[in-house]
């Protein structure tokens, strides 16, 4: 399966999930310091959009070195928080579904070609080595991990779709 239909198939079983969710329960903060449900989904958001100009450029920048982002002041700035929970999962929804289409579109080639030259064990969250070989496809599969992750805590009793990461 690939990464697309991986993404497309996450989308298709939690949307409808997410838009039965209490919109109280999401945007409930167990502490004032700590991110709402609702948060956690707006940072979902703002990971789609940053990753999404990584991927396309990618193939024309000659390496895998793209900036991080500040994610607390993402969240802060686009006042998630004090938006609609359903407005927040369209939002979400939207950005992953062009998202998948941008990984469909990306060349078979490039996606696995292994590069030394690489920030992931910066800006991933599962942070290889640095100077280790890498590609394309294993910085996707580790957008999807954490997408997958905050899933665990926005929906009780969350399974992963996502399988190990396989070059192959």
């Amino acid at each position: 399966m690939s990464y697309q239909q991986i993404l497309t198939q996450i989308l298709d079983e939690a949307v409808p999930q997410l838009l039965v969710q209490s919109p109280e329960e999401m945007q409930h903060k167990t502490e004032p310091s700590k991110w709402s449900k609702q948060e956690i989904m707006g940072h979902l958001v703002d990971s789609a959009y940053n990753n999404h100009q990584r991927f396309i450029r990618a193939e024309g920048q000659g390496n895998l070195i793209f900036h991080g982002y500040d994610q607390v002041a993402w969240v802060q700035k686009n006042a998630y928080q004090e938006r609609g929970w359903a407005e927040v999962v369209q939002l979400w929804e939207a950005t992953n579904r062009h998202l998948g289409n941008v990984i469909a579109s990306i060349d078979p080639s490039f996606l696995v070609q292994e590069m030394a030259e690489h920030n992931f064990h910066i800006i991933g969250m599962n942070r290889p080595a640095e100077g280790s070989l890498s590609s394309l496809a294993y910085l996707i599969w580790d957008y999807i991990f954490h997408l997958e992750h905050h899933f665990k805590q926005l929906l009780p009793g969350y399974e992963r779709m996502l399988p190990p990461f396989n070059e192959g």
